[in-house]
Protein backbone atom coordinates (compact mmCIF):
# COMPACT_ATOMS: atom_id res chain seq x y z
CA UNK A 1 0.00 0.00 0.00
CA UNK A 2 3.41 2.31 0.94
CA UNK A 3 4.20 1.62 -2.40
CA UNK A 4 0.71 2.71 -4.32
CA UNK A 5 0.54 6.06 -2.29
CA UNK A 6 3.85 6.96 -3.45
CA UNK A 7 2.85 6.50 -6.78
CA UNK A 8 -0.27 9.32 -6.08
CA UNK A 9 2.26 11.88 -4.50
CA UNK A 10 4.72 11.44 -7.20
CA UNK A 11 1.72 11.55 -9.74
CA UNK A 12 0.54 14.31 -7.81
CA UNK A 13 3.62 16.59 -8.83
CA UNK A 14 3.02 15.82 -12.13
CA UNK A 15 -0.60 16.49 -12.34
CA UNK A 16 -0.05 20.13 -12.05
CA UNK A 17 -3.87 20.72 -14.57
CA UNK A 18 -4.98 19.78 -11.22
CA UNK A 19 -2.41 21.49 -8.49
CA UNK A 20 -1.52 24.88 -9.76
CA UNK A 21 -0.80 25.54 -13.33
CA UNK A 22 -3.98 24.59 -14.52
CA UNK A 23 -6.43 27.03 -16.75
CA UNK A 24 -9.04 29.00 -15.14
CA UNK A 25 -11.85 27.34 -17.03
CA UNK A 26 -10.48 23.75 -17.42
CA UNK A 27 -12.33 20.83 -14.57
CA UNK A 28 -10.12 18.68 -13.14
CA UNK A 29 -10.65 14.57 -13.80
CA UNK A 30 -11.96 12.40 -11.72
CA UNK A 31 -8.95 10.81 -11.47
CA UNK A 32 -7.21 14.20 -10.58
CA UNK A 33 -9.93 14.72 -7.86
CA UNK A 34 -8.84 10.74 -6.41
CA UNK A 35 -5.63 12.23 -6.64
CA UNK A 36 -6.92 15.60 -4.54
CA UNK A 37 -8.33 13.12 -1.86
CA UNK A 38 -5.65 10.53 -1.53
CA UNK A 39 -4.15 10.19 1.74
CA UNK A 40 -0.47 11.18 2.47
CA UNK A 41 0.29 10.87 6.22
CA UNK A 42 -1.95 9.54 9.37
CA UNK A 43 -1.67 11.23 12.65
CA UNK A 44 -3.11 9.24 15.68
CA UNK A 45 -5.78 8.29 13.18
CA UNK A 46 -6.49 11.62 11.57
CA UNK A 47 -5.70 11.85 7.78
CA UNK A 48 -3.52 14.52 5.64
CA UNK A 49 -4.49 14.17 2.32
CA UNK A 50 -3.00 15.97 -1.35
CA UNK A 51 -5.67 18.02 -0.82
CA UNK A 52 -5.20 19.59 2.49
CA UNK A 53 -1.46 20.22 1.33
CA UNK A 54 -1.69 21.77 -2.09
CA UNK A 55 -3.48 25.13 -0.98
CA UNK A 56 0.08 25.79 1.09
CA UNK A 57 2.11 24.95 -1.37
CA UNK A 58 1.15 27.01 -4.30
CA UNK A 59 2.86 29.78 -4.17
CA UNK A 60 6.13 27.86 -3.57
CA UNK A 61 5.76 25.77 -6.32
CA UNK A 62 5.02 28.54 -8.07
CA UNK A 63 8.15 29.97 -7.91
CA UNK A 64 9.70 26.39 -8.24
CA UNK A 65 8.85 27.01 -11.85
CA UNK A 66 10.74 29.73 -12.24
CA UNK A 67 14.00 28.63 -10.80
CA UNK A 68 13.69 24.60 -11.93
CA UNK A 69 13.29 22.40 -14.57
CA UNK A 70 12.56 18.61 -15.59
CA UNK A 71 13.99 16.51 -12.65
CA UNK A 72 14.74 18.89 -10.29
CA UNK A 73 11.26 20.69 -10.41
CA UNK A 74 9.79 17.26 -9.90
CA UNK A 75 12.00 17.09 -7.01
CA UNK A 76 11.81 20.78 -5.62
CA UNK A 77 7.91 20.00 -5.46
CA UNK A 78 7.97 16.82 -3.50
CA UNK A 79 10.19 18.44 -0.77
CA UNK A 80 7.89 21.59 -0.88
CA UNK A 81 5.10 19.15 -0.47
CA UNK A 82 6.95 16.76 1.70
CA UNK A 83 7.55 19.87 3.99
CA UNK A 84 3.53 20.99 4.03
CA UNK A 85 3.17 17.29 5.37
CA UNK A 86 5.28 17.66 8.24
CA UNK A 87 3.87 21.34 9.12
CA UNK A 88 0.30 19.73 9.04
CA UNK A 89 1.12 17.17 11.31
CA UNK A 90 2.80 19.40 13.80
CA UNK A 91 -0.30 21.52 13.48
CA UNK A 92 -2.74 18.53 14.21
CA UNK A 93 -0.07 17.60 17.36
CA UNK A 94 0.00 21.00 19.35
CA UNK A 95 -3.90 21.23 18.54
CA UNK A 96 -4.18 17.98 20.69
CA UNK A 97 -1.52 19.10 22.85
CA UNK A 98 -3.55 22.27 23.46
CA UNK A 99 -6.87 20.05 24.08
CA UNK A 100 -5.18 17.66 26.92
CA UNK A 101 -4.64 21.04 28.77
CA UNK A 102 -6.99 22.83 31.61
CA UNK A 103 -6.37 26.58 29.89
CA UNK A 104 -8.47 27.60 27.22
CA UNK A 105 -8.50 30.67 25.09
CA UNK A 106 -11.68 32.52 25.54
CA UNK A 107 -14.30 32.89 23.28
CA UNK A 108 -14.26 36.56 22.96
CA UNK A 109 -10.12 36.71 22.05
CA UNK A 110 -11.07 34.43 19.23
CA UNK A 111 -14.23 37.24 18.33
CA UNK A 112 -11.75 39.95 19.23
CA UNK A 113 -9.07 37.86 16.50
CA UNK A 114 -12.20 37.07 14.06
CA UNK A 115 -13.13 41.27 13.99
CA UNK A 116 -9.70 41.91 12.99
CA UNK A 117 -9.16 39.51 10.37
CA UNK A 118 -12.61 41.13 9.05
CA UNK A 119 -10.96 44.51 9.09
CA UNK A 120 -7.58 43.24 7.24
CA UNK A 121 -9.70 41.89 4.93
CA UNK A 122 -11.81 45.54 4.39
CA UNK A 123 -15.30 44.16 5.75
CA UNK A 124 -16.87 46.49 8.14
CA UNK A 125 -19.23 44.60 9.83
CA UNK A 126 -20.32 40.25 10.21
CA UNK A 127 -22.69 40.81 7.30
CA UNK A 128 -19.91 42.09 4.54
CA UNK A 129 -17.46 39.34 6.11
CA UNK A 130 -20.46 36.23 5.55
CA UNK A 131 -20.69 37.79 2.01
CA UNK A 132 -16.91 38.05 0.89
CA UNK A 133 -16.59 34.47 2.56
CA UNK A 134 -19.58 33.38 0.84
CA UNK A 135 -18.05 34.47 -2.33
CA UNK A 136 -14.94 32.52 -1.96
CA UNK A 137 -16.95 29.18 -0.84
CA UNK A 138 -16.59 29.66 2.91
CA UNK A 139 -18.36 30.54 5.88
CA UNK A 140 -18.01 32.65 9.06
CA UNK A 141 -17.77 29.00 11.23
CA UNK A 142 -14.64 27.70 9.10
CA UNK A 143 -13.02 30.90 9.01
CA UNK A 144 -13.94 30.91 13.18
CA UNK A 145 -12.66 27.29 13.68
CA UNK A 146 -9.17 28.88 11.37
CA UNK A 147 -8.59 31.53 13.07
CA UNK A 148 -8.93 30.09 16.75
CA UNK A 149 -6.42 27.17 15.63
CA UNK A 150 -3.83 29.77 14.36
CA UNK A 151 -4.60 31.46 17.85
CA UNK A 152 -3.91 27.89 20.27
CA UNK A 153 -0.91 27.05 18.19
CA UNK A 154 0.91 30.47 18.16
CA UNK A 155 0.04 30.17 22.40
CA UNK A 156 1.07 27.33 22.35
CA UNK A 157 5.04 27.77 20.69
CA UNK A 158 4.81 31.14 22.72
CA UNK A 159 5.12 29.26 25.81
CA UNK A 160 8.18 27.40 24.69
CA UNK A 161 9.58 30.63 23.20
CA UNK A 162 9.46 33.08 26.28
CA UNK A 163 12.46 30.37 27.48
CA UNK A 164 14.20 30.25 24.71
CA UNK A 165 16.93 33.03 25.90
CA UNK A 166 18.72 35.88 24.47
CA UNK A 167 22.40 36.25 22.72
CA UNK A 168 25.55 37.91 24.65
CA UNK A 169 27.59 40.59 22.55
CA UNK A 170 30.58 38.28 22.15
CA UNK A 171 28.05 35.57 20.65
CA UNK A 172 26.77 38.51 17.94
CA UNK A 173 30.25 39.19 16.97
CA UNK A 174 31.31 35.70 16.14
CA UNK A 175 28.15 35.40 13.99
CA UNK A 176 29.41 38.61 12.29
CA UNK A 177 32.63 37.28 11.43
CA UNK A 178 31.45 33.82 10.70
CA UNK A 179 28.56 34.82 8.65
CA UNK A 180 29.72 37.87 7.05
CA UNK A 181 28.87 37.35 3.06
CA UNK A 182 25.56 35.68 3.91
CA UNK A 183 24.57 39.12 5.92
CA UNK A 184 26.03 40.97 2.71
CA UNK A 185 22.78 39.19 1.15
CA UNK A 186 22.31 37.38 -2.38
CA UNK A 187 21.91 39.30 -5.51
CA UNK A 188 18.06 39.39 -6.07
CA UNK A 189 15.87 39.04 -8.64
CA UNK A 190 11.67 39.99 -8.07
CA UNK A 191 9.52 38.70 -10.77
CA UNK A 192 6.10 38.57 -12.32
CA UNK A 193 5.53 35.89 -14.53
CA UNK A 194 2.22 35.15 -17.42
CA UNK A 195 1.99 31.97 -18.51
CA UNK A 196 -0.38 31.20 -21.56
CA UNK A 197 -1.07 27.57 -22.04
CA UNK A 198 -0.97 26.40 -25.53
CA UNK A 199 -4.24 24.14 -24.89
CA UNK A 200 -6.29 26.86 -24.74
CA UNK A 201 -9.01 27.21 -27.51
CA UNK A 202 -8.33 31.26 -28.36
CA UNK A 203 -4.74 30.44 -27.79
CA UNK A 204 -2.84 32.00 -30.95
CA UNK A 205 -5.50 34.92 -30.97
CA UNK A 206 -5.05 35.29 -26.88
CA UNK A 207 -1.04 35.33 -27.32
CA UNK A 208 -1.47 38.17 -29.93
CA UNK A 209 -3.46 40.19 -27.71
CA UNK A 210 -0.97 40.30 -24.52
CA UNK A 211 1.89 40.83 -27.16
CA UNK A 212 0.48 43.94 -28.63
CA UNK A 213 -0.75 45.31 -25.79
CA UNK A 214 2.22 44.44 -23.33
CA UNK A 215 4.36 46.46 -26.70
CA UNK A 216 2.42 49.60 -26.37
CA UNK A 217 1.75 49.51 -22.40
CA UNK A 218 4.03 47.62 -20.51
CA UNK A 219 2.37 48.32 -16.99
CA UNK A 220 -0.66 46.54 -17.72
CA UNK A 221 1.08 43.04 -17.11
CA UNK A 222 -0.66 42.66 -14.02
CA UNK A 223 -4.20 43.61 -15.48
CA UNK A 224 -3.06 41.04 -17.74
CA UNK A 225 -2.37 38.24 -15.09
CA UNK A 226 -5.53 38.43 -13.52
CA UNK A 227 -7.43 38.35 -17.47
CA UNK A 228 -5.76 35.38 -19.20
CA UNK A 229 -4.35 33.67 -15.70
CA UNK A 230 -6.62 34.63 -12.62
CA UNK A 231 -5.77 32.08 -10.89
CA UNK A 232 -1.91 33.11 -10.12
CA UNK A 233 -3.22 36.75 -9.02
CA UNK A 234 -1.47 39.66 -10.47
CA UNK A 235 1.63 36.70 -11.52
CA UNK A 236 4.37 38.01 -9.04
CA UNK A 237 6.77 35.05 -8.07
CA UNK A 238 8.38 36.91 -5.21
CA UNK A 239 12.38 37.42 -5.13
CA UNK A 240 14.80 35.13 -6.84
CA UNK A 241 18.50 34.85 -6.07
CA UNK A 242 19.48 35.65 -9.84
CA UNK A 243 21.86 32.24 -9.54
CA UNK A 244 19.00 30.24 -9.04
CA UNK A 245 16.42 31.45 -11.93
CA UNK A 246 16.05 29.00 -14.58
CA UNK A 247 18.01 28.37 -17.12
CA UNK A 248 15.07 29.56 -19.60
CA UNK A 249 14.71 32.47 -17.85
CA UNK A 250 18.70 33.45 -17.56
CA UNK A 251 18.84 32.59 -21.05
CA UNK A 252 16.75 35.95 -22.09
CA UNK A 253 16.95 38.26 -18.88
CA UNK A 254 19.88 41.06 -20.84
CA UNK A 255 19.33 43.47 -17.80
CA UNK A 256 17.40 43.82 -14.66
CA UNK A 257 15.94 47.27 -15.00
CA UNK A 258 12.63 47.69 -13.31
CA UNK A 259 9.66 47.59 -15.33
CA UNK A 260 11.44 45.79 -18.07
CA UNK A 261 9.21 42.92 -20.12
CA UNK A 262 10.75 39.74 -21.98
CA UNK A 263 9.08 37.09 -23.90
CA UNK A 264 6.85 35.65 -25.05
CA UNK A 265 9.33 32.42 -25.04
CA UNK A 266 8.40 28.78 -25.37
CA UNK A 267 8.15 26.81 -22.07
CA UNK A 268 6.55 23.76 -21.16
CA UNK A 269 3.62 23.93 -23.74
CA UNK A 270 3.12 27.15 -23.02
CA UNK A 271 4.21 31.38 -23.82
CA UNK A 272 5.50 33.09 -21.33
CA UNK A 273 6.24 36.14 -20.50
CA UNK A 274 8.62 37.81 -17.46
CA UNK A 275 8.39 41.42 -16.18
CA UNK A 276 11.44 42.92 -13.83
CA UNK A 277 9.64 44.23 -10.77
CA UNK A 278 12.93 45.11 -8.54
CA UNK A 279 16.75 44.15 -8.65
CA UNK A 280 19.05 43.77 -5.23
CA UNK A 281 22.40 43.37 -5.55
CA UNK A 282 24.90 43.00 -2.09
CA UNK A 283 26.33 45.66 -0.34
CA UNK A 284 29.20 45.59 2.21
CA UNK A 285 27.80 45.64 5.81
CA UNK A 286 29.19 47.03 9.09
CA UNK A 287 28.63 45.04 12.37
CA UNK A 288 26.91 48.34 13.97
CA UNK A 289 24.39 47.98 10.75
CA UNK A 290 23.05 44.67 11.27
CA UNK A 291 23.36 44.10 14.92
CA UNK A 292 20.17 43.85 15.64
CA UNK A 293 19.74 42.07 12.50
CA UNK A 294 22.21 39.48 13.84
CA UNK A 295 20.48 39.33 17.08
CA UNK A 296 17.20 38.56 15.81
CA UNK A 297 18.95 35.77 13.77
CA UNK A 298 20.53 34.39 16.93
CA UNK A 299 17.09 34.76 18.52
CA UNK A 300 15.47 32.54 15.91
CA UNK A 301 17.75 29.77 15.97
CA UNK A 302 17.12 29.89 19.86
CA UNK A 303 13.67 29.85 19.31
CA UNK A 304 13.79 27.27 16.48
CA UNK A 305 15.38 24.65 18.88
CA UNK A 306 12.96 25.18 21.42
CA UNK A 307 10.26 24.48 19.08
CA UNK A 308 11.76 21.91 17.48
CA UNK A 309 12.25 20.04 21.33
CA UNK A 310 8.78 20.53 21.86
CA UNK A 311 7.85 19.25 18.18
CA UNK A 312 9.91 16.04 18.54
CA UNK A 313 8.67 15.51 22.36
CA UNK A 314 5.27 15.64 20.39
CA UNK A 315 6.12 12.99 17.82
CA UNK A 316 7.48 10.78 20.02
CA UNK A 317 4.64 9.83 21.94
CA UNK A 318 2.18 10.19 18.55
CA UNK A 319 1.48 7.27 15.79
CA UNK A 320 2.72 9.24 12.37
CA UNK A 321 2.30 7.07 9.39
CA UNK A 322 3.42 8.01 5.53
CA UNK A 323 2.49 6.57 2.77
CA UNK A 324 4.75 7.77 0.56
Amino acid sequence: MASFFKKIFTTGIILLSVAVFAAAEQTPAADGQNEMNSILASVNGEPVSLGDVLPSTRAREYQAFAAYSGKRFTEAIRAIRKKAVDDLIEKKLILADYKSQSYKISARDIEYELDKVAERMGCRSREDLRQKLFENNMTIEQLRREVEDGMIVQFMLFRKLVVAGTPTPKEMYEYFVKNEKKLEGEELVDLAMLKLDKSRADWAIEHKEISDILARSPERFSELVRRYAPEFGDGRLGEIERAKLRPEFSAVISDFTPGKIYGPLELDGSAVWLRILSHKVPEKVKFEDVAEKIRSAIEADMRQKALQEYISELRAKALIEYFF
